[in-house]
């Protein structure tokens, strides 16, 4: 036995069969993480469909202001105005809205002086935005 573990032969092989396992194993991982790198293209091109881009906003709401919003195609929205809490303080619109620009009309006389939060959800994503209301 002593001659047996003594040989080259058995150490030579012992170190090509790990060699051969690693490399295994080394290039399943590489093929995973391309496979998985593709298919998180794809899904982001397939999911950008889904966005919604709200508009830039004005620093200050005085009085009532116009807020544009682009959808990439039909779906639900939540749009509310939300304190320093995060509680709903006025809904804005709640329903469905169409491909294309959409021009919201918020009346900011309706709620104290402060700092709030405009809040868009829709079944794809979440747009949270702080305002300040000085009227």
């Amino acid at each position: 036995m002593q001659e047996f573990l003594e040989s080259d032969a058995i150490w030579s092989f012992l170190l090509n069969a790990i060699g051969l396992v690693s490399f295994g194993v080394g290039s399943w991982l590489i093929f995973r993480l391309v496979t998985f790198s593709v298919n998180l293209r794809k899904n982001k091109k397939k999911n950008f469909k889904n966005y919604i881009n709200l508009k830039k906003l004005p620093s200050i709401f005085t009085d009532t202001v116009q807020i544009s919003l682009n959808s990439k195609m039909e779906q639900n929205i939540e749009f509310d105005i939300l304190n320093s809490k995060e509680k709903m303080e006025q809904n804005i619109f709640s329903g469905q809205v169409n491909k294309g620009d959409r021009i919201f009309k918020i009346d900011t006389t309706l709620i104290k002086n402060g700092t709030y939060f405009i809040s868009v959800k829709t079944p794809h994503q979440s747009i949270l935005r702080k305002i300040l209301v000085k009227n």
